[in-house]
């Protein structure tokens, strides 16, 4: 059944319009907008960047991040993805205790340091053990009144989608993707050509495509005026919190830069190539929809280093 459902600014459509409001109390959110800081280390420098989370508009999304940021999940890992305005990030750790992160990449080897370091098992021992809101099931399931529902045991480790491909509208005031703008992202299964059970933040069930309800911990950083991931397919849920957040990750985009030229003559392919690296199948609902493949990123020789992600404000 179609409904329209109106959050403080926020409209959801996802399975249609029309009909019901719901109080703010139905999503139980304590504030609009919690703060996180992101401390990104290079060459040893460390940059604290602040960041406001949008939960009156992407309450799912954020909640996610949330989670997985007080698990620790997010401490010690590396932006695996690097790309002129897009950053990629949540999936390996930096290990470079054991293993010479530039050599590594030097004989070729990097794909396999990825691989070694996915954070893929530890993310799916997280929703194990119930550390991890689900959002995302393979059915709907009926109790004895023929009432729709879900049940933890055919809940999905994957999030839903709040952007608008996947019909997650907003009244007023949408983000937009800018500069140091972070993007839940989710690899393309549109090959799975599957259906999901997904449940918004008012308890409001529905059918919907799983390809847009498939992102566990994966982020982008914009760090560009443009961007190959959208907002009108990627959840924009973050956004710098101030000017001087904004200096942070100038000062952060600058020293990359002054590296490449002082240290390895200007050459940016000397800094960052592409690399193969196997994905791990632990999403067995969709493994007709590419994750059990060989996939490229961009990685760099000197490390991009997300030392934590803390939550300030709740």
């Amino acid at each position: 059944m179609s409904k329209k459902l109106r959050f403080a600014a926020v409209t959801f459509a996802l399975a249609g319009a029309i009909a019901v409001s719901a109080s703010l109390s139905a999503c139980a959110v304590k504030t609009s907008h919690p703060r996180a800081k992101i401390s990104i280390s290079f060459n040893e420098v460390t940059y604290d960047i602040e960041y406001t989370l949008y939960r009156n508009m992407y309450p799912q999304t954020v909640r996610h991040f949330i989670e997985l940021a007080d698990a620790g999940f997010y401490d010690n890992t590396v932006i695996h993805d690097y790309r002129s305005n897009d950053w990629g990030a949540g999936a390996y750790s930096y290990n470079g205790a054991e293993l010479d992160y530039s050599s590594s990449y030097s004989n070729n080897s990097m794909g396999e340091y990825l691989e070694e370091n996915s954070k893929e098992k530890e993310y799916y021992s997280l929703f194990r053990q119930d550390k991890l809101t689900p959002t995302v099931y393979t059915k709907i399931s009926y109790d004895e009144k023929g009432n729709e529902k879900v049940e933890r045991e055919n809940a999905l480790p994957t999030l839903i989608g709040e952007f608008s491909q996947n019909q997650h509208t907003i009244e007023s005031g949408a983000l937009t993707a800018s500069y140091g703008s972070l993007k839940m992202f989710y690899f393309d299964k549109s090959a799975a050509k599957k259906k999901v059970a997904i449940q918004n933040c008012f308890g409001e069930i529905m059918e919907h495509d799983y390809q847009y309800n498939c992102a566990t911990s994966l982020f982008t950083m914009q760090v560009g005026n443009t961007s190959a991931y959208n907002a009108s397919n990627y959840c924009v849920f973050a956004k710098l919190s101030s000017n001087d957040a904004r200096n942070r990750l100038e000062d952060l985009t600058e020293a990359i830069s002054d590296y490449i030229e002082d240290e390895l003559g200007g050459s940016n392919s000397k800094f960052s190539s592409s690399v193969t690296t196997k994905v791990e199948n632990e999403d067995t609902f969709a493994t007709d929809g590419g994750r059990e493949i060989e996939t490229s990123f961009t990685a760099t020789s000197m490390p991009i280093i997300i030392k934590s992600v803390k939550i300030t404000k709740y």
